[in-house]
């Protein structure tokens, strides 16, 4: 068997082994293969590396199997993520008070404005990623991993200077009450000095998940989150350090996670390295990663300023019902974490896809991925709407604060599913390379937000308003990304050609 043809997976390999025992059988480059004799029979035998890039490659294999199997470590890092801040709320709420726990809350849109900034980086390189990975690009690879982290380290350095120099401003322009201002403004100052730390952890993820693994970026946020937990216990109980030590325990957490990230890619098996040695910017696929990251920014930024502004109308309804609509949105993060895991996962793998020519099997994909939230959305509905007020009694023992939480989450129980199928196109449509459709419509459905929480709420004095407009906004968003993915434009928005030429 010295020659010879092979068919697989649709793939023609043709290989001339010779005298050679490990030859190339992936006119890609894929897979090196052992060749030897064994009783007379040829053997072909996949190396024991490259036997964890097939697992990591969702280009091939069963649909479901492959992205079920890429998604449930994700389903349990988004809920270890919502528990990450979920245990600073329920610790400050119970074992500091009601007050302390809306200025934890109060900080919070600041907080995810700043983010977006490197969200948007991250979404970028997760994409191009994932395309070059699918495309079997090693050399675009090692290039992308570079211009990966040079920016994240220049990222995290505008954003923890803007951060530390803009909270104080930023909590007075939206009209935080005087009675918490004073401990927003400390429990931001301290989560802004551990951006470093939280901005590797979750772009080093995104790079992890562009290549195919979900699980090591969940071992290390499990292990994070325990120190987050246990800190805030001993900084809150023990030192009684209050929202400081809420907000001390989570720089600490935060700034582990990314080292362990760091420390991962430089020696895991995926051939790239951050490395503080090795800085540097390849224009082209800089230029992709920003030309994909900007707007999934800029949309993370406007619906960050958005909430601001729709902080700045809870915050006319007093600190009580700030409390209530902070633990609403606790409570909902649960629910939505399942799905948003699966809009994630549907990213890298049509991403995948897409960078290796199967426009059909990334839509398949996407079908499958509507399907699973579709089941998902209409179960975490009947949960929330039966067993939601027990959620909000975990975060606090004040009764006017549980009554409003519950009228909340029963408000928007129904509607899970808008936000899940919202979340899975928009996310299959950036996996695509077309990252300026899901700008577009997430903008317009939150710009609807703003006027119709100020007239169902803020005029009339209702609270209520409040999360009719987050409806309004979640159905809108849905229909008009659903009507885009239907256009199909975003089959030709491939940037691996883009960048392959210069890699």
């Amino acid at each position: 068997m010295s020659k010879g043809d092979i068919c697989c997976r649709d793939t023609y390999w043709k290989f001339i082994c010779g005298d050679k025992k490990t030859v190339d059988l992936s006119i890609h480059g894929q897979y090196n293969m052992t060749y030897y004799k064994s009783n007379d029979k040829d053997v072909i035998k996949m190396n024991k590396q490259d036997v964890k890039d097939s697992k990591r490659d969702l280009t091939q294999g069963s649909v479901v199997k492959k992205l079920l199997g890429f998604s449930i470590p994700l389903v349990i890092s988004f809920f270890v993520m919502q528990l990450y801040n979920v245990a600073d709320s329920i610790i400050v709420g119970q074992f500091v008070g009601p007050d302390a726990l809306a200025a934890v809350a109060a900080g919070f849109p600041i907080m995810m404005f700043f983010n977006a900034l490197y969200m948007g980086i991250s979404t970028g390189a997760t994409v191009v990623i994932s395309q070059l990975f699918g495309a079997k690009d090693a050399g675009g690879l090692g290039k992308a991993s570079r211009t990966t982290f040079t920016l994240t380290l220049t990222i995290a350095t505008v954003i923890t200077v803007l951060g530390i120099t803009l909270t104080r401003p930023f909590l007075n322009l939206l009209g935080t009450p005087a009675n918490i201002i004073d401990d927003a403004v400390v429990y931001l100052t301290i989560i802004f000095a551990g951006t470093l730390g939280n901005l590797v952890y979750s772009i080093g993820s995104g790079v992890l998940r562009g290549l195919g693994d979900s699980k090591w970026p969940l071992y290390f946020l499990l292990f994070s989150s325990c120190m987050n937990v246990l800190l805030d216990l001993v900084f809150v109980i023990v030192f009684n350090w209050g929202v400081p030590g809420v907000a001390l325990a989570t720089l600490v957490a935060q700034l582990a996670s990314g080292a362990f990230v760091l420390a991962r890619i430089n020696r895991g098996s995926y051939g790239i390295r951050f490395s503080f040695r090795d800085l540097g910017v390849n224009g082209d696929i800089a230029r992709a990663i920003i030309r994909l990251g900007l707007p999934s920014g800029i949309q993370s930024m406007a619906m960050s300023a958005g909430s601001m502004i729709i902080q700045s109308f809870a915050n006319r309804f007093g600190s009580t019902f700030i409390a209530a609509n902070s633990t609403v949105m606790r409570a909902d993060g649960f629910a939505f974490l399942p799905m948003m895991a699966i809009g994630s996962a549907i990213t890298t793998f049509v991403g995948q896809n897409i960078g290796a020519g199967n426009i059909d099997r990334a839509k398949k994909g996407i079908k499958v991925a509507a399907t699973i939230i579709i089941i998902i959305g209409i179960t975490m509905g009947a949960v929330m709407w039966f067993y939601g007020s027990y959620i909000i009694r975990a975060f606090t023992a004040d009764a006017d604060v549980i009554a409003i939480g519950e009228r909340g989450v029963r408000t928007l129980a129904w509607f899970y599913c808008f936000i899940g199928l919202e979340s899975c196109f928009a996310g299959a449509m950036r996996g695509a390379g077309a990252a300026v459709a899901p700008m577009v419509t997430t903008l317009s459905a939150n710009l609807l937000r703003i006027p119709v929480a100020y007239i169902l709420a803020v005029r009339p004095h209702n609270y209520m308003g409040l999360f009719y407009a987050m409806v309004a906004s979640m159905v809108l968003g849905s229909i008009l990304i659903f009507l885009y993915y239907l256009k199909g434009n975003w089959r030709n928005k491939s940037i691996v050609s883009r960048v392959e030429g210069d890699a």
